[in-house]
């Protein structure tokens, strides 16, 4: 149940080896002689794992290579894809530039619903609706228009692209956005018109996987919205709502209804605004003992439930940019990163499944979560993805070493070993072809299948005959990435 969890190289021709590939664990593919490119290719084979087990295995061949330098090692700074680039540092702080490609996603094939002031959907090309993806609960238009442009602000957060100068922004832009208009042009919501809103999003054909009902009535307590929050929850609907801009010790509704996660605002940084509503809620001072025994709740929770960045650029209705703060812009956020994790699961994520995830995952920055500042944390995008997602498969090769140089007498050929590390950062089973190149040729090649979250080692020896002093560099590449080891050749 949601309470539970809550209080709870080189230069000539020679021969190279790829000796062996251990893993930890791992399916590897039997071992294989390495496949030359060409006819006039070096001859490459493997050898049995004990034939080289370390640097130290191999004798050297003289008093000179003894006394080289230690073997040197690089590391790549990043492990797996390397973040999207051009986001805003809201999308950073939620890790949000990190998922997408890592997990191949921006929200396609999912729904959000919208209740807000509307959008204005000819204003920005990316503020495109579902089919019959438009309901003006306020006065029954039947195109869709913003007359407080809250609610096109909001839209952009959610589904927005990006800003003239290639600045991304939107959490989610592939998914599929449905906007029903509760907010009128004074800015008032009316509790029956909300309501109405959340039957219809519960019962349009396009059933959402998230709604976010981006409204907030101060310092008051409305117990209708518990069921009408339930019965979406029941529907297998992710209900958002922000926790409200009264400060510490400030009430809203929705936004302090157990069963919806309420989400305070944070600046760029991730420190919690000092608007930011917070609060304990007894359950039963607040709202009777029926949602205790009907819904589960527990007897006193803390809001909000977590918090997210509020400050960010995002669409206007009159067709331009304007930066946001308030927890009306955290909360789509939140409701973006909901929508990630479902469109990276290959099935259907039931509320509690995305509440465990989101709580889990949430960096806290005190010692025991929840509090009325943080409630359990700063949403991490990344984290709360992966907590529910299969991650595709991407080989990285994260660690290459060598013992050179090789020795400085002209005419010798001196073998250098080599050694790298491949990790399969998703947790799916692939197999790629990993290949050695040596100044940039290709030398050999070898398959491996690694499961979900394994790693192996590729050792090998490479003789170099000198014909001059040079820095040379050794290569190893997969399908994903690859890293470069530079070797000195005949060097003193």
């Amino acid at each position: 149940m949601k309470h539970a969890l809550r209080i709870v190289a080189l230069v000539c021709c020679s021969t190279l080896l790829l000796l062996s590939a251990t893993a930890t664990p791992v399916s590897s593919a039997p071992a294989e002689t390495i496949n030359p490119q060409s006819p006039t290719a070096d001859r490459l084979s493997t050898s049995s794992a004990d034939a080289f087990q370390s640097n130290s295995d191999r004798p050297p061949a003289d008093e000179s290579l003894r006394s080289a330098p230690e073997s040197q090692t690089v590391t790549p700074s990043t492990i797996g894809p390397p973040p999207a680039t051009n986001t805003t540092t809201a999308l950073e702080l939620l890790r949000v530039n990190e998922v997408w490609p890592a997990f191949d996603t921006r929200g396609e094939n999912t729904t959000i619903a919208v209740l807000d002031s509307g959008v204005a959907t000819d204003a920005h090309q990316s503020l495109t609706l579902a089919d019959d993806g438009w309901k003006d609960f306020v006065s029954n238009r039947s195109e869709p228009l913003d007359d407080r442009n809250h609610g096109t602000i909001t839209s952009g957060v959610l589904v927005g692209t990006e800003t003239p100068d290639g600045t991304r922004f939107g959490v989610a832009p592939n998914a599929t956005l449905l906007h029903g208009k509760v907010i009128d042009g004074d800015g008032t919501a009316r509790t029956t018109t909300v309501l109405r809103g959340v039957e219809w999003a519960i019962d349009h054909p396009q059933r959402p996987d998230v709604l976010l009902i981006n409204i907030g009535h101060k310092r008051v307590y409305y117990d209708r919205y518990i069921e009408a929050i339930e019965r979406a929850r029941d529907a297998g609907i992710y209900v958002v709502v922000p926790a409200g801009n009264e400060g510490d010790g400030g009430i809203t509704s929705p936004g302090s209804v157990y069963s919806a996660l309420s989400v305070g605002a944070t600046n760029a940084t991730g420190a919690v605004e000092d608007y930011s509503v917070g609060n304990i809620i007894s359950t039963r001072a607040r709202w009777g003992a029926g949602p205790i025994y009907e819904y589960d709740w527990p007897e006193s929770y803390v809001v909000p439930t977590v918090v997210a960045p509020a400050t960010t650029i995002s669409t206007t209705a009159d067709g331009g940019f304007t930066r946001t703060a308030g927890t009306s812009f955290a909360a789509p956020h939140a409701a973006g990163v909901v929508a990630l994790m479902q469109a990276a699961s290959d099935r259907h994520l039931t509320p509690a499944e995305i509440d465990r995830a989101l709580l889990a995952t949430a960096r806290y920055p005190g010692a025991t979560p929840p509090d009325t500042r943080y409630g359990y944390g700063v949403i991490d995008g990344y984290d709360a993805v992966a907590a529910v997602a299969d991650r595709p498969p991407y080989f990285a090769v994260t660690r290459l070493t060598h013992d050179g140089p090789t020795d400085h007498r002209l005419g010798r050929n001196e073998p250098v070993a080599f050694e790298a590390t491949i990790k399969n950062v998703g947790n799916v089973t692939d197999s790629q072809l990993v290949i050695l190149s040596v100044d940039g040729e290709r030398v050999g090649s070898r398959r491996v299948t690694l499961n979900g979250t394994a790693t192996t080692t590729i050792r090998g020896t490479r003789g170099i005959a000198c014909a001059a002093p040079r820095t040379s560099s050794i290569t190893v590449t997969t399908a994903n990435t690859s890293l470069s080891i530079p070797v000195d050749v005949c060097r003193n």
